[in-house]
């Protein structure tokens, strides 16, 4: 009977500690997970905030050709605007201490290639070339044949814009989606690791004033953040 019992016994504490020894491997399982996650970065590279229930999202200086921008010049913004009110807002202005003003553009860049007569135009219809082609006094010494011209339009914004929001509704502003902010007359060089003050004013009142940093060109975020009612491109 003393033996029944001491094997039982024994039976009991072993699974103690098993039971102990799970119990510690899950407890370090989970200080595992919690601290990999602390260190994950997250996938939106803009600032978000809030002006009541006007919703700003992803905020950011669009990085451009190298994420740099000088003083004087001109810098396009990021941002998805959403309306949680019941009620349409109107996004009556943006401002910033950092430029001279901040405009409602549209992407207007444009490459033209030229060409300048090439050998084969000085040829003759059966393939000879002019006699007379390269001594003709009123050719153009300076013209080199396949010269590219590229012509990049200047970003023209209008200063005086609202933005109507309806109930519900979300807007994204960027250069590929029509639409989008432009800072112009920056007042100090922006680059990487710098920011500007950006100040949003609605019709109901509400603003929000937020530091805007130059976005991460790798960074391509998603819309979970705003749920999922629909997306409006401004156009």
């Amino acid at each position: 009977m003393e033996r029944r019992d001491a094997s039982a016994a024994r039976r009991a504490a072993a699974a103690a500690i098993g039971a102990a020894a799970l119990a510690l491997a899950l407890t370090g399982c989970g200080a595992g997970q919690h601290a990999e996650t602390s260190k994950m970065q997250t996938a939106i590279s803009g600032i978000d905030a809030d002006a009541g229930k006007m919703v700003l999202r992803n905020v950011q200086i669009d990085f451009g050709v190298n994420g740099s921008y000088p003083e004087g010049g001109q810098a396009p913004l990021r941002v998805w605007i959403g309306n949680k009110y019941e009620t349409a807002v109107t996004l009556e202005s943006v401002t910033s201490p950092d430029a001279e003003a901040v405009t409602l553009a549209t992407e207007v860049v444009a490459v033209e290639e030229t060409e300048s007569p090439t050998d084969a135009a000085s040829e003759s219809p059966s393939g000879e070339a002019s006699p007379d082609a390269s001594a003709s006094p009123s050719a153009d010494a300076s013209a080199s044949p396949g010269t590219e011209e590229e012509v990049v339009d200047e970003l023209v914004g209008e200063r005086d814009f609202t933005l109507e929001f309806a109930p519900g509704e979300i807007m994204r502003l960027a250069p590929t989606a029509g639409s989008f902010l432009l800072l112009e007359g920056l007042k100090k060089d922006v680059d990487m690791g710098t920011s500007v003050t950006l100040v949003f004013t609605f019709s109901n009142g509400e603003s929000a004033t937020i530091a805007v940093p130059v976005g991460d060109p790798d960074v391509s975020p998603e819309r979970s953040y705003f749920g999922d009612p629909g997306e409006h491109a401004a156009e």
